[in-house]
């Protein structure tokens, strides 16, 4: 089974606290290196991503790729949308984020997204650990 881990948005150009950033290691493949990533008030970006979780939905790009998903108002752990449907969760102990489910990158094609995300320490983790959807 395929993952992927979808990563959510610079801060946008009217600005917003950057906290820093994290390097995660791909679940799809051990032997990958760790990918970078820059994580800002309610957002997350890299080379390939620019998303942002504003007025309870996940917007932005994935490579060419848009990305919407919006939090389910009786379950905030859960997000849907045009781009797939997944679940993102802190563990109780505050060390990882537990994401289930899947993304849509055309008609005919899903990405599992079904991976325990381990955190670290400092500013950047603690807003990931505030916005588990971020590490989707």
């Amino acid at each position: 089974m395929r993952s992927l881990i979808l990563l959510v948005a610079a801060a946008c150009a009217s600005g917003g606290a950057r906290y820093g950033s994290v390097a995660l290691k791909s679940g799809a493949s051990a032997s990958a290196r760790p990918a970078s990533f820059s994580v800002g008030e309610r957002s997350i970006s890299s080379s390939n991503l620019q998303a942002r979780v504003d007025d309870g939905c996940l917007r932005g790009t994935i490579g060419n790729m848009p990305l919407q998903f919006c939090a389910d108002s009786n379950d905030p752990t859960h997000w849907s949308g045009a781009s797939g449907d997944f679940t993102a969760r802190s563990n109780e102990d505050g060390k990882s984020v537990q994401v289930s489910g899947y993304m849509t990158l055309d008609a005919g094609r899903r990405v599992q997204m079904d991976q325990t995300i381990p955190l670290g320490n400092g500013p950047q983790w603690e807003e990931l650990r505030r916005r588990p959807e971020l590490l989707a």
